[in-house]
């Protein structure tokens, strides 16, 4: 396995850290932080390119618009409505 001509910095949430291609990912030479290890050197830590995380959502300029239904979803996943309740978002 080589390493990857255009590396990135990656921060992986729990439980994803345990993955096997978290691994493969660190030896392509990408740089891995855990949550605490970012937070430990937040002063010194790179602009992150990615983030992994089991319900994580990427956000940009772009996507401003859709920052309400990006919310309305993850109430809807947090908080499921009960059986015979209307979801309005």
């Amino acid at each position: 396995m080589g390493t990857a001509p255009k590396r990135l910095v990656i921060l992986v949430l729990p439980p994803l850290e345990t993955w096997p291609e978290v691994e493969t990912l660190r030896a392509q030479g990408h740089t891995i932080f855990s949550l605490a290890s970012y937070i430990t050197s937040a002063d010194t830590a790179p602009r992150l390119d990615l983030i992994l995380g089991p319900e994580a959502w990427r956000m940009t300029e772009a996507h401003r618009k859709y920052l309400p239904l990006a919310i309305a979803a993850a109430r809807r996943l947090k908080y499921p409505p009960k059986k015979g309740e209307v979801d309005d978002g």
